[in-house]
C-alpha cells in the first residue's frame, strides 16, 4: 500500500475497506474515521467466556467506534442491547475489524460477546 499521511483520528485499515477521493476520483485503501482528536482505548479481553461484558457506555458524544478481534474465534458486538452469539449481533470473525460506517455511529452502550475466556480484542471510540 502505498504510504499517505496520517492525522489524529485516521486509521489505515488493510483489506477491509476503501473510498472514492470526492475531489480526485482516486481509490485510496485508507478510511478516515473521524475528525482528528483523542481516542479512547477500549481495548481488552473477554473477562468471562460464555458471558456478555459492557465495551462501552452509550455515549451521546460518540464520532466513531472499532473493534479489532485478535483472538482466532468469533467475538459478537451488539450496539442495540447484550451481546450474543446470534442475531441481532454482529459477528466479528477472527482477524476482523468492524467498523461502523461515518453518519451511523451508535451512541448507546456497546456490549461484547466471546465464547473463550482471555479472546483479545483492540477497540477505540472517539
Amino acid at each position: 500500500m502505498p504510504d499517505v499521511n496520517l492525522s489524529p483520528g485516521d486509521v489505515r485499515v488493510e483489506k477491509l475497506a476503501h473510498r472514492r477521493d470526492p475531489t480526485s476520483g482516486a481509490i485510496e485503501p485508507y478510511v478516515r474515521m473521524g475528525a482528528a482528536g483523542a481516542w479512547t482505548n477500549r481495548s481488552g479481553t473477554i473477562t468471562a467466556g460464555g458471558t456478555a461484558q459492557v465495551l462501552a457506555a452509550a455515549n451521546p458524544a460518540r464520532r466513531g467506534v472499532f473493534v479489532q478481534n485478535h483472538s482466532g474465534a468469533d467475538l459478537w458486538l451488539n450496539d442495540l442491547g447484550v451481546a450474543a452469539a446470534a442475531q441481532p449481533s454482529i459477528r466479528i470473525p477472527a482477524g476482523m475489524t468492524c467498523e461502523f460506517p461515518l453518519g451511523c455511529v451508535p451512541v448507546t452502550a456497546l456490549s461484547i460477546f466471546g465464547a473463550t475466556t482471555g479472546q483479545p480484542f483492540t477497540a477505540r471510540e472517539w
